[in-house]
């Protein structure tokens, strides 16, 4: 027993009313089409929606409630039997709770749908996680809160610092007045002292040195 949503593209055959042609209808409005095994209904919503299911048909057909954007109100329309049974056992699957919070924002950049869906994806999943691992007590957030407490922990967050290269920390006196420095040439760095470019390095120390720096590095000036 398998009921669910079919791409259209997928029943180019099946004798249905065309999509564009339906939505033209009136909200409410259904066509369906049965070869026997497979019963398929495509009803007229916000969108046309296409179910096909190998168990349920359009009887018996209810009314519910929808809010029309031209009435200002809520109004009365049909729906099928299929389409009730698809709601009340797939009304929490992952495209339509995805479309409840769904980003708002675009980009120009061909990854920026990918990321944002993933992104999405992955709340969603935590979401779901979390009214499982609390079904038996009190503390289940809805999906809004859910979202706002991650967007909460994140403000708070600390942001990452990355670390600058920068000068390395001085020898202790002792080893740089030790027997054997002397300088040696290198390739081109700062100078340990004065900062400026230098070809030369203490071969026991391992920093660049000018000449003129070497004592006052080493504790002899």
């Amino acid at each position: 027993m398998a009921t669910g949503r079919v791409r259209n593209a997928r029943i180019r055959n099946c004798p249905l009313m065309q999509p564009e042609i339906i939505m033209k209808k009136c909200r409410g409005y259904f066509k369906h089409a049965c070869d026997g095994e497979m019963y398929v209904c495509r009803w007229n919503d916000n969108a046309a929606v296409t179910i096909a299911s190998n168990y349920h048909t359009h009887f018996p057909v209810k009314t519910v409630k929808r809010y029309s954007k031209a009435e200002k109100k809520h109004v009365d329309i049909t729906e099928p039997k299929i389409i009730q049974q698809y709601n009340k056992y797939m009304g929490d699957v992952m495209d339509k709770v995805l479309s409840s919070y769904r980003p708002k924002l675009r980009s120009k950049k061909w990854w920026w749908n990918l990321f944002s869906q993933a992104l999405n994806m992955a709340v969603v999943a935590a979401w779901k996680l979390h009214m499982e691992l609390h079904t038996a007590t009190n503390n289940r957030l809805s999906h809004l809160q859910f979202r706002r407490e991650i967007t909460i922990h994140l403000l708070h967050a600390r942001p990452f610092v990355r670390s600058h290269p920068g000068p390395r920390s001085q020898l202790p006196i002792r080893l740089r007045t030790s027997y054997g420095h002397y300088l040696q040439s290198c390739a081109q760095g700062r100078c340990a002292v004065c900062q400026r470019n230098c070809r030369n390095e203490c071969v026991q120390c391992r920093k660049r040195l000018h000449r003129n720096c070497f004592p006052s590095y080493h504790g002899l000036a």
